[in-house]
């Protein structure tokens, strides 16, 4: 199988029309960003009452409070479960709640709530458990759960169905809070998992139960996972997100500050900065090894465990890296065998961290445009993950092989599995079945959606500052991408300490003169002779050095130069 072949789409035609202002012509694509940019809020934060049971919730917390009750968090280990967890912590602890935060082993437990260990939060006395990033699928454990217990869900995946989408029973929770089940009235239903703790939170402080001001402390710990956990950042999470990235630039989580200093990052945050910088280094601790040191650099306020626990999470970031690179080079010898008319991919390895076959199967999957499935073969249990596109929900292909799977569940675009190791080869071939009879495209394209095209005379400080203003961007709404078109190459130059990086000088259609850098594409340099007409695929950015800012363009992709462009 060859990757697959790369091809153009604007999203508007207006975008198309270089008579209108470069900032008129994004917006003509993303019309849902108007009053953004005019300077105002994208969407108010919904009333949190207006979430299943959430009345319910506030009151067995208070009355928890009250009895002085032993109150368990229950979260996930990646980003989204553990900032979650950190957030209900820290609003708990702020009114002297005698909190127990439980976050599962990877390796050991797996993904959400487990028999065993609420068996071991009961045995501590525990009275009440909330749960955040997970549950919602867990019917049984909740059903058979400690007698006593009571339990509060607060979840954004999706509720259980049959493999013909028929819905099952939900988990009989004392609270069940999840803006995905079907009789939610709540206005948007693409909160994070730490979106719907926050809402709770949100909920108590109205209630009286939490202080004014709680859910304004925790917001950046909020964005943080709603990022990381790629949530559109449209409607609610536009807010979020805003206001958290200040709340986090301004020092309002010590962790989180330390880790963006380890990381290099320049303050303000952006999105891009968390969905490349802090999020990876917090959820290589859950992948790799257990998440508590992520947990405890959220809650921390020593600036010495800061410190420490932030260059932990940094070096265990780099053998997260190590491990996938090497991963993806034999995933990518795998699928090379495989057959161009495959509609999904599906590779194994027992060699292969569980940790990383997310990171594997989405890589793959915007290599070469199909859903991907990664599983590392481990002979105890065996889990892997699926990432899939727009329009191919990855559930409804996992429900043609769940014969063969102990546990899955998921988003409609990434999905996470576990199945014994001998039972791979028939998951696989079954997978594969059940998806060519499902009506995929045969001919995948990689699409790189164009927003507008851009001039050479246009790459200035001023038009960065106009894209700036429809920040953050993300999942639901990415970075803008430009058509630079009708360029000649002038001259390429390689850089970097293993020269793997390629500036590439050219000469614009309105006779501007502007160099494109394309990192860790080297090899692309013999493609461009010098006289060599071509299109540009790039971004526009602030670019700073020892304290000067000029524009970047950063290359996305390079074609001919097409006349019909």
């Amino acid at each position: 199988m060859k990757p697959a072949p790369r091809t153009w789409q604007y999203r508007s035609e207006a975008s198309r029309d270089p008579r209108l202002p470069l900032l008129q012509r994004v917006l003509a694509a993303r019309p849902y960003l108007e009053q953004t940019a005019k300077g105002t809020d994208a969407a108010e934060t919904g009333d949190p009452l207006l979430l299943p049971d959430m009345d319910k919730a506030v009151s067995l917390i208070r009355d928890a409070l009250a009895r002085n009750d032993l109150i368990a968090i229950y979260g996930d280990y990646d980003t989204d479960g553990v900032t979650a967890s950190a957030l209900l912590v820290r609003a708990f602890r702020s009114v002297n709640a005698r909190i127990l935060p439980y976050i599962p082993d990877r390796q050991t437990e797996g993904y959400g709530l487990n028999a065993p260990a609420l068996e071991d939060l009961a045995s501590q006395g525990t009275g009440l458990v909330i749960t955040v990033d997970c549950g919602t699928t867990s019917t049984e454990i909740v059903t058979h759960r400690p007698k006593g217990m009571r339990m509060i869900i607060t979840d954004h995946h999706l509720p259980p169905s049959d493999r013909n989408g028929a819905p099952r029973a939900l988990p009989p929770a004392d609270a069940l809070i999840n803006p995905k089940l079907p009789h939610s009235s709540y206005p948007f239903d693409g909160l994070a998992g730490v979106g719907v703790a926050w809402k709770l939170v949100e909920a108590c402080e109205r209630a009286g139960v939490l202080p004014e001001g709680s859910a304004g402390r925790e917001v950046g710990l909020a964005a943080l996972g709603t990022i990381a956990d790629i949530m559109p950042l449209t409607g609610e999470n536009r807010f979020i997100v805003q206001r958290g990235l200040s709340r986090l630039s301004e020092g309002g989580n010590l962790g989180m500050y330390a880790l963006a200093a380890v990381s290099r990052i320049d303050l303000p945050l952006r999105a891009q900065d968390v969905a490349f910088g802090l999020g990876p280094r917090i959820n290589a601790a859950g992948r790799l090894e257990t998440a508590h040191a992520a947990l405890e650099l959220c809650l921390t306020d020593d600036p010495e465990a800061a410190s420490r626990l932030a260059r932990e999470l940094d070096s265990v970031n780099t053998v997260r890296k190590e491990r996938l690179a090497a991963a993806l080079s034999e995933a990518e010898m795998m699928v090379e065998a495989l057959p161009e008319e495959s509609p999904v991919i599906v590779v194994g390895s027992p060699d292969w961290h569980m940790g990383i076959v997310g990171l594997v199967a989405g890589r793959l999957m915007e290599r070469y445009a199909r859903p991907s499935f990664a599983v590392a073969l481990d002979p105890l249990e065996a889990k892997g993950s699926g990432r899939s596109l727009p329009g191919i929900p990855i559930l409804d292909l996992l429900k043609g092989s769940d014969a063969h799977l102990t546990k899955y569940g998921g988003h409609a675009a990434a999905a996470g599995f576990s199945l014994e190791a001998a039972s791979y080869p028939a998951f696989r071939d079954a997978l594969l079945t059940h998806a060519s009879s499902q009506g995929l495209p045969a001919d995948p394209a990689r699409t790189f959606s164009l927003d507008g095209i851009l001039l050479g005379q246009e790459v200035t400080l001023d038009s960065v500052s106009c894209l700036d203003s429809l920040e953050p961007f993300g999942y639901g709404n990415p970075q803008p991408q430009l058509a630079l078109l009708d360029c000649t190459v002038r001259r390429t130059r390689t850089f970097g300490r293993d020269r793997t990086h390629l500036g590439i000088t050219v000469e614009t259609s309105d006779k501007a003169t502007v160099e494109v850098i394309a990192f860790n594409k080297a090899d692309v340099q013999h493609h461009l002779p010098a006289g060599r007409p071509v299109d540009c695929c790039v971004t526009l950015e602030r670019h700073t050095w020892n304290g000067m800012e000029t524009p970047q363009l950063l290359l996305k992709d390079i074609q001919p130069h097409r006349t019909s462009a």
